[in-house]
């Protein structure tokens, strides 16, 4: 797939052409990685391509090898400028397998561009300043003729300690340095940001990968949290409906003609399953936050469903159990200061769907409330047996929820 997405023809004969001009084997000579590292798969390249100064990595730099070193496959795309600014791909494979010669196909670098956090640089320093050597032996007194393998993709983020090793040494030549930060740093939280490459044994999710880290950067699980936050809002500001923040089950949403004011449910209790929200606004586009409803659900428990609003103080707010069969609907029109119920007139319901009937459903077994839809100048509700359910009853209201009516099919 990324040799067919490098190569852009199609036709037989085009194929041809195009890979008579920009496909090249090169004899594969220094395949040690104990002894030459990646720099001598680079050099060899470099004996019949004209490379970029500096190159980068385009997705992820894979490479296997045996306990004694020997390299056995390699997969990559790299890129970089040349001496006249044009920037030049290289997609790179070795199947031992299948040729004793390294494939090369070049191209344009179509739909590249120069990511400092994509550096190979830093890769050549990790196999230099690492132990993985000593690692690999370890393993294989373990288990012997396994095939190990080394995943490099630039900076990359990481929140444990397990397994992770941290490198001196300048990764990118910028002068800098990893300033005394130790894998423990990572047991008060937060995370490390650097150049990382991950060893471990191909096949074999038995035994963790070692990680080795050069130049990292610690950032605070206070900033995590501040970022995070920001996507949040952002995310909820785009968003026609509503977003879930998964770390804490927080709900929000904004109007959706004035992104100033924005609402939401936030977890104040939790036990066995369900949950007890505050309903609280902003009006400076989520900079800060006000309590306005402490029990906007009546005492309700459960899982928040989702909140939306239509204008600035009419809105939804809807709870579900925790067994995901029934839900309730909330309504206000001041903005959340109060709620009501909605109650719709089941009672009206004539037929359930035939999808339900199929399987033996009954009408009380509708008690899933979808959120309300606005399409026109109605309000529509769906209800159903269950959340993932899709087919339903539905209900329109044609007086912003004052009334409602069955849908007639």
């Amino acid at each position: 797939m990324i040799i067919h997405t490098a190569i852009p023809y199609n036709g037989a004969l085009s194929w041809k052409i195009d890979d008579f001009l920009n496909h090249k084997k090169i004899k594969f000579i220094h395949n040690n990685i104990y002894e030459n590292g990646i720099d001598g798969l680079i050099n060899d390249i470099g004996e019949k391509n004209s490379l970029p100064e500096k190159i980068y990595v385009s997705d992820d730099f894979y490479i296997e090898f045996t306990e004694d070193g020997t390299i056995t496959n390699i997969e990559t795309m790299l890129y970089g400028e040349n001496d006249k600014g044009q920037l030049k791909g290289f997609l790179i494979t070795y199947d031992y397998k299948k040729d004793s010669k390294i494939n090369i196909w070049l191209n344009e670098g179509e739909g590249l561009s120069i990511n400092s956090d994509k550096l190979l640089n830093p890769f050549f320093a990790i196999l230099k300043q690492s132990d993985y050597r000593k690692q690999v032996h370890n393993w294989e007194n373990i288990k012997q003729n396994q095939t190990y393998s080394f995943l490099y993709s630039g900076k990359e983020k990481v929140n444990s300690e397990k397994g992770l090793s941290i490198l001196d040494g300048d990764a990118d030549g910028d002068g800098k340095y990893n300033t005394g930060l130790a894998p423990s740093k990572l047991s008060s939280g937060g995370e490390f940001s650097g150049y990382m490459a991950s060893l471990y044994i191909k096949n074999n999710e038995d035994i963790s990968s070692f990680k080795y880290l050069m130049e990292p950067q610690y950032i605070s699980p206070e900033i995590l949290e501040n970022e995070h936050n920001s996507e949040i809002l952002e995310d909820a500001k785009s968003s026609k409906r509503w977003i879930t923040d998964e770390n804490n089950g927080t709900v929000y949403t904004f109007v959706l003609d004035d992104k100033k004011i924005g609402y939401r449910l936030v977890v104040v209790d939790a036990a066995a399953g369900s949950r007890f929200y505050a309903f609280e606004k902003s009006i400076d586009s989520g900079e800060n936050w006000k309590v306005i409803n402490k029990d906007p659900f009546m005492d309700e428990t459960g899982s928040a469903e989702g909140i939306i609003f239509f204008s600035n103080d009419f809105g939804f707010i809807g709870i579900q159990g925790a067994s995901g069969q029934y839900s309730q609907i909330y309504s206000t029109k001041d903005g959340g200061l109060t709620f009501r119920q909605v109650n719709l007139p089941m009672d009206k319901v004539k037929d359930i769907p035939k999808e339900g009937k199929e399987i033996g459903l009954k009408l009380d077994d509708y008690k899933y409330l979808s959120m309300p839809e606005s399409k026109g100048n109605k309000l529509y509700i769906t209800v159903t047996s269950g959340e993932y359910e899709s087919n339903g009853i539905q209900f329109y209201s044609e007086d912003a929820g004052e009334s409602w009516n069955v849908l007639s099919k």
